[in-house]
């Protein structure tokens, strides 16, 4: 019986690194942010500030939200229409009354980029 058990045991777990095996470079992990975003600025609408996921720079980058009002900004990236790439974290933070975004979040890794980087979205 315990033969039986561990033979269809090795035998599943031999199946499953062989139908999904991890498709992420070494090049995909170095990654300083995963998200390629462009930055919206208005000052008559609630979010005085959000960003709009366009695209990653990992195949692997898993999409929760495509609009984000970020918490942590530097000045020198709120520029309407700038292009950054950034990593995130969703806040506890409460976002402005009115402001329609997906998600509060929190950045790290903050770069200027342009706007043909990454994998865009189609």
């Amino acid at each position: 019986m315990k033969i039986t058990f561990f033979a269809v045991l090795f035998l599943l777990t031999g199946l499953s690194c062989q139908t999904n095996p991890c498709k992420m470079t070494a090049d995909e992990f170095e990654q300083k942010g995963s998200y390629l975003g462009m930055v919206h600025i208005s000052k008559n609408e609630a979010c005085p500030i959000y960003l709009t996921i366009e695209g990653v720079f990992s195949k692997s980058s898993i999409v929760e939200f495509h609009t984000l009002y970020p918490i942590n900004l530097e000045r020198k990236f709120k520029k309407d229409g700038l292009y950054v790439q950034f990593n995130y974290s969703v806040s506890r933070a409460m976002s402005p009354q009115g402001c329609q975004t997906d998600g509060v979040v929190s950045l790290a890794h903050v770069e200027k980029s342009k706007a043909n980087a990454g994998f865009k979205f189609p």
